[in-house]
């Protein structure tokens, strides 16, 4: 569906093919001895706020033409904790559509890819299927969809879930962000801000299991224990956490890892629980990255990413973990050419080998999400 695949017919045999693969990209960094690394991203947002209701749709139709404007706009209208979160609204203020993103990959061997809800703002206990039902009518649509709905609240939820269903046989599982943390000068993204530890959140996880939906749970690092306890209560549904439980502020606080790290052994001893090795680069960890002229290099990334990423295999097992984009927001500090070479290059010094790597980088989301490849 994305990007180059050694099964399009042509003449070459399948020897042929990587060889022709490897000459034309010319990837000296690591040895290629394996076929191309087939690609399945469970993380990736589509979005197109000129033609589909975001918070800053009104701001694009209306100045659209001027972008210039449209960024001093949103940045002036904007709680500075949610801009810093993004880094930079022009990859909040553009479209992001299944061209952009097979563009973005270049020479990677993406074959489908997994839409997570992408805050659709339309009115109305249905309001959420809108997003479902406008990801079915693109031209190449997502291989499967997490959507969004209230988990803490019965009717609602069970009218979203049906409707959900009834939209798209691509439904796999349901995001409700309950990321919520103490600091000010960090933006929440739920209310209330203890919407993780209720009863009703917990009762709509469980909801979610009986219907065959899985969830993707994101939150902060500092909330990974009470998520660990959650997911321990709710075992029969299946459960990833988004970008390692997003540990705000890492890369100026070396002292957090270790209840970072603890936060994850937590959640690990579930077995619900799978994890999205993603997330690393968004700006709110603060290395800085998007704010740099030059880009950083794949040596950069990999320095800044591989310690936790082992970390992350080693308490999950490569079973439960799946590598990821999240793109386009972790697109500003990184192209996905570069974001996925540092991956490669990650699993090649853990050496994993190839069939783990094929687990890491499509097997595990594959079985997670039940896509047939």
């Amino acid at each position: 569906m994305f990007g180059l695949s050694c099964s399009d017919p042509g003449p070459d045999t399948p020897g042929q093919c990587n060889s022709r693969i490897s000459r034309n990209f010319r990837i000296s960094w690591f040895q290629v001895t394996l076929d191309p690394v087939e690609i399945i991203d469970p993380h990736v947002h589509l979005w197109d706020p000129r033609t589909t209701p975001r918070e800053v749709t009104p701001v694009v139709k209306l100045f659209g033409r001027w972008p210039n404007l449209v960024e001093k706009l949103v940045r002036r209208a904007t709680p500075q904790p949610l801009v810093d979160f993004v880094g930079d609204p022009r990859h909040v203020l553009a479209a992001h559509m299944p061209d952009t993103f097979q563009a973005d990959t270049g020479r990677h061997h993406v074959t489908g890819i997994v839409h997570v809800e992408a805050g659709w703002k339309q009115r109305g206990t249905l309001g959420p299927v809108g997003e479902t039902r406008w990801l079915e009518h693109l031209d190449v649509p997502p291989w499967a969809l997490v959507a969004h709905a209230d988990l803490c609240d019965p009717a609602k939820l069970e009218a979203q879930l049906d409707a959900h269903a009834l939209s798209s046989g691509r439904l796999r599982g349901i995001r409700d962000i309950v990321a919520s943390h103490p600091s000010s000068v960090v933006h929440t993204w739920c209310s209330p801000d203890n919407r993780l530890v209720t009863d009703e959140f917990r009762n709509g996880l469980a909801t979610l299991g009986e219907r065959q939906l899985s969830f993707d749970l994101w939150c902060y690092s500092n909330q990974l224990r009470d998520a660990a306890r959650v997911a321990g209560d709710v075992p029969m549904t299946k459960i990833v956490l988004d970008h390692m439980g997003t540990p705000v502020g890492l890369a100026n606080n070396p002292g957090m890892v270790d209840d970072w790290y603890d936060g994850l052994a937590a959640m690990a001893e579930n077995r619900n629980v799978s994890l999205k090795l993603s997330g690393l680069l968004m700006p709110i960890l603060g290395f800085g990255f998007h704010e740099r002229q030059t880009p950083p290099s794949r040596q950069e990334l990999v320095d800044a990413m591989a310690p936790h990423i082992a970390k992350g295999i080693e308490l999950f097992g490569v079973d439960r973990c799946m590598f990821a984009s999240n793109f386009p927001m972790d697109k500003v500090s990184t192209n996905y050419e570069s974001l996925y070479d540092a991956y490669i290059a990650i699993t090649d010094d853990l050496g994993l080998g190839a069939e783990a790597t094929e687990e890491l980088f499509a097997g595990t989301a594959s079985t997670f999400y039940r896509l047939t490849t």
